[in-house]
Parts: C-alpha cells; sequence; structure tokens
C-alpha cells in the first residue's frame, strides 16, 4: 500500500515538474503582452524610486525575487531591473539540465570578458576598460585567471577588480548561490565609488543582481541594481548624469555581455 501511495506521488511531483518546465509563464507574473515581448526577443525593463518595487519582475520564488526585496528594503532608494528570454545554443540541446547549469555558472565567471563591454543607445561607450578576477580583496594587482569548476558547489565568493567609464577602479565581491534551477550571482561594491574624485556611493551601497533560469523555451536572465539613493540626477560642474539611466543601461550592458557569450 505504502508502495503504491510513494508511486502515486512521484509520478504527481514529475507531472508537476514537468508542467513548470513546459511553461516558463508560471514562473513570471506579467501579463500577455509583456510575456510575447520576451518571446520576441526584446527586453522588459522597470525602473522605480522607494516605496514601489521591482522585484515583480524577478521569476517567481526565485532567489533574485527574494534578494530583490531585501535590497529594496534595505537601501530605500532607486531600483532598476531588466528581464530577458534568451535561446539555448545548439550544442545545448542535447545537454541535461545539470549539465547547462554548470555551464552557465563558469559563462558568469568568465568577468575578463566584460572588458571592452560597450553599452548605451548607441553602443559606442566602453563600460569597463578593465575588467578581471583578483585572489586578493585588498590587492588590485593580485590577478588570477577566471575560474572554472567541474562540479557544482551551492555557494561561492570570487572578488573582481572593474575600472569603469562612470566610477573609476574599483573592487567587487561576487557571490554565486545554486538552486534546483537557478545560478545567481550578487555582485557588491567593496570600494567607495567615486564620481570625478568625490565619493559617491559607500562600500555595500550598490547591489546588482544576476540571476538565470532554465525554461523550455531558453534561458531567463533576470538584472537588477539597488542604490541607496532616491535623487537620480547627479551633477558637478559642467558633468551630469541620471543614475537611474546609467544604472538601466549598465544592469542591459550585462545582459548584452551574457547573449554573447552564451
Amino acid at each position: 500500500m505504502n508502495r503504491k501511495y510513494s508511486t502515486v506521488l512521484l509520478l504527481l511531483f514529475l507531472l508537476v515538474a514537468s508542467c513548470l518546465w513546459a511553461k516558463p509563464q508560471n514562473r513570471l507574473s506579467l501579463s500577455q503582452t509583456e510575456w510575447e515581448t520576451l518571446l520576441d526577443g526584446r527586453y522588459l525593463t522597470r525602473s522605480v524610486i522607494w516605496t514601489d518595487s521591482v522585484a515583480s519582475l524577478a521569476p517567481l520564488g526565485s532567489i533574485a525575487q527574494e534578494k530583490t526585496k531585501e535590497a529594496e528594503e534595505r537601501a530605500k532608494g532607486i531600483s532598476v531591473a531588466s528581464l530577458a528570454l534568451v535561446p539555448y545554443p545548439k550544442d545545448w540541446t542535447t545537454q541535461s539540465e545539470e549539465q547547462r547549469k554548470l555551464e552557465l555558472y563558469n559563462l558568469l565567471h568568465q568577468v575578463s570578458t566584460l572588458e571592452g563591454l560597450q553599452y548605451g543607445d548607441a553602443k559606442k561607450e566602453v563600460l569597463f576598460s578593465e575588467s578581471y578576477t583578483i585572489k586578493d580583496p585588498e590587492n588590485k594587482k593580485s590577478k588570477v585567471s577566471d575560474p572554472v569548476v567541474q562540479t557544482l558547489p551551492s555557494i561561492d565568493t570570487v572578488y573582481v577588480c572593474q575600472e569603469d567609464s562612470i566610477f573609476g577602479k574599483n573592487i567587487y565581491q561576487h557571490t554565486y548561490q545554486i538552486s534546483e534551477d537557478e545560478v545567481f550571482v550578487d555582485i557588491t561594491n567593496l570600494t567607495t565609488l567615486k564620481f570625478l574624485g568625490i565619493s559617491f556611493v559607500k562600500p555595500k551601497d550598490m547591489s546588482l543582481y544576476l540571476s538565470t533560469i532554465q525554461t523550455q523555451d531558453g534561458i531567463l536572465i533576470y538584472t537588477c541594481t539597488t542604490l541607496a539613493t532616491t535623487e537620480p540626477k547627479v551633477s558637478f560642474l559642467f558633468w551630469s548624469f541620471n543614475l537611474a539611466d546609467e544604472s538601466m543601461n549598465r544592469i542591459v550592458a550585462y545582459q548584452d555581455w551574457f547573449k554573447t557569450q552564451v
């Protein structure tokens, strides 16, 4: 009798898992129009200031959704997010879900390939003039190769040095988490972000999230940034930029990079 019930429960579990895999819409709180936008290869983006949230754009029940809510509550500032659906490469179609997860995990560690990444509407500005993994977060010169693993850890932390067009050269902590169907990266600044030499973002006050989830129709990639400020415009002498727009350009650039690497 127990064996019979166990078999029935197993079949029900496999049926539910199959339905979730077949219908990625079940992981998203989107309208039909928004879903069609994703299927058309375009990005869904949201930008809000405290009291509103972008977490509804994240896949339901994901690490990304939980972390976005936590970051928004902590920052009480600007949040921007973008969601895209990326087709699988042809050579991934015969792989198992675990094999693809390993591919995604190693891909998201390839921070050196971010060097020279262009962004903005015209894609003519270089976001990162330098980008590399370091061994010691206290030493920008402790450069090492991007890590590659053969077995997936449940959590991992690496340190990255990047020089970008707005905030100069800084150290970031990349924390990787793995769930049943998600590879998630939390990118946090460990050094003060400065604009034209003026301190602008304190250490650990900027969070950037990347999340990948496999579906039947492709890979859902969600990116999000939260900042502990409610003032989007930054000005100094003759220089100015919109922080919300700049943050959106940054997370979309990460998605563009991901699409070229897959």
